[in-house]
């Protein structure tokens, strides 16, 4: 459980991170993938945490 919550939030920094510092727009369908992508790794962060919550 504790790899899922450092992973999925290592990966939501690093996403977060590459996309406030583009030096140029990206293209719509890398921007569309990068906003999925995110989606998931915070949908993964936010179901990681409440699981951990609840087992206490």
């Amino acid at each position: 459980m504790a790899k899922l919550i450092l992973m999925s939030g290592i990966t939501s920094a690093w996403l977060l991170y590459e996309m406030a510092t583009a030096t140029e727009a990206p293209g719509r369908a890398l921007a569309i993938l990068q906003y999925g992508l995110l989606a998931c790794a915070l949908i993964g962060l936010i179901g990681s945490l409440v699981m951990l919550a609840s087992e206490k």
